[in-house]
């Protein structure tokens, strides 16, 4: 046999170096290239009101939920935001509610059951959001839903910036899943980032900020184009006996996130007969007029400085969630990257507008339809939905679902589920099996 001579070997060594490199180099980039390909998308869950614990930061007493506090008349007055400052409040978000505590017997929620089964069944586990691990994980955003849309918004966009700070640099675009008001957040945050909307003048472009960690937006049960529900709470309050309740009318009255939801459009008021009336609950005059909310003359009247003050608050936060609802309404100059699904429930109608009568110059406001007038009335003042949220409000019936705008739906699953059990619902997992896809 031949032996190869010293000059060959000397000649043919540079080449096999150099195509060494190259092998190295190719098997580096296709790990790299399967690495990121086999990465799965975090996903984060953005709960509905009131699903996030609220903790007195002072003391670090849980004052939501709270069942001894809801027991007694008052008790949850704590929760009422200042007017002038609402984020000022010393009552700060805490963690996911897991369950209500009564008389020392514990009560799971299961809102979430279904969904976690499913993630965990695909692999998925909680994750941290201080040491993400960038593969297979989930996380709940808790946050306080009595401030504004776009308080809770920006503070979503500035959680998931870290998050990705935080993660992989090839990480995928998160899965968000926005049950309910947290379904506005998620656009928000998508829209418009950390961006403030003003209190005036031209409203800020929308800039997909958030789509660098936004994927894929899951509007679940949201109220897309409002609710009267909000309406309904700001009138009545919401109490079980005695006057006893999650809480007082005047003390919803201070959370921008109700008045968030006052709807787009609103349908005309009825009366006895049906007939549409002239009140508009988008002016602060047609509210002093109807005696709406904390407004009504006839329960404890208050003295002028605060009657004053209750006309110029309402009139501040009727004028800001316009702006609010007008900016998540307003199209892009491009394409919404982010793919878009719904999640509507129709288990359950909704409330669609209120009865108005006048007994003795008196006006009352009545929400079901009287005695004999039931089969007339009904259709007026309810509409198909899961209770909370009508199914119209999240299809956004009244937009153009344009491609530059945030409710551009790749699909819109319809479920017989209630409000709280559609983020476990099967159309809702089956939705999610697609996105992950």
């Amino acid at each position: 046999m031949r032996l190869m001579s010293a000059g060959s070997k000397q000649r043919i060594r540079p080449a096999l170096t150099v195509l060494a490199r190259l092998v190295v180099a190719s098997l580096v980039l296709a790990a790299s290239t399967l690495h990121a390909a086999t990465l799965r998308p975090p996903i984060v869950i953005v709960p509905g009101a009131p699903g996030t614990e609220l903790v007195d930061a002072s003391t670090g007493k849980l004052v939501w939920p709270n069942a001894w506090l809801m027991s007694i008349k008052g008790g949850t007055d704590c929760l009422a935001l200042p007017w002038d400052d609402p984020e000022s409040a010393s009552v700060v978000p805490g963690k996911l509610v897991r369950a209500v505590r009564v008389a020392g017997m514990k009560f799971p929620v299961r809102v979430y059951g279904g969904l976690e089964k499913k993630l965990k069944k695909l692999g998925y586990r909680a994750g941290d959001w201080n040491a993400p691990e960038g593969d297979g994980e989930y996380f709940y955003f808790p946050y306080d839903w009595r401030q504004s849309v776009e308080a809770s918004g920006r503070r979503l966009h500035a959680a998931l910036a870290e998050l990705y700070r935080l993660s992989p640099p090839d990480t995928p675009g998160a899965i968000v899943l926005g049950h309910s008001l947290g379904g506005l957040i998620g656009r928000y945050a998508l829209m418009y980032g950390d961006s403030p909307l003003g209190t005036d003048g031209p409203l800020p472009p929308v800039t997909w900020a958030g789509s660098r960690q936004i994927g894929t937006l899951f509007l679940v049960a949201t109220p897309n184009e409002g609710t009267f529900i909000a309406l309904k709470r700001l009138e009545k309050g919401i109490y079980y006996r005695g006057r006893r309740g999650a809480f007082s009318r005047e003390t919803l009255f201070s959370f921008p996130s109700v008045f968030d939801v006052i709807p787009t459009a609103l349908p005309p008021l009825v009366d006895s007969e049906g007939k549409a009336l002239s009140f508009r609950l988008d002016d602060p005059d047609d509210w002093e007029r109807l005696g709406w909310s904390v407004v009504d003359d006839a329960n404890g009247a208050p003295a002028t400085l605060q009657r004053d003050a209750v006309r110029e608050h309402l009139v501040r936060e009727l004028a800001r969630s316009a702006r609010l609802r007008a900016a998540l309404d307003q199209l892009a100059s491009t394409p919404n990257p982010a793919t878009v699904y719904g999640v509507v429930g129709l288990s359950r109608s909704v409330q669609r507008t209120a009865l108005v009568t006048e007994k003795k110059g008196k006006v009352q406001v009545r929400f079901d339809p009287p005695a004999g007038a039931r089969g007339r009335l009904a259709p007026l003042l309810y509409e198909p939905g899961d209770s909370m949220v009508a199914a119209r409000s999240l299809a956004a019936a009244g937009s153009s679902h344009d491609p530059a705008s945030s409710l551009c739906f790749t699909r819109v699953v319809q479920s017989k589920r209630s409000h709280h059990a559609l983020l476990s619902s099967p159309e809702m997992l089956a939705a999610l099996d697609e996105a992950l896809k």
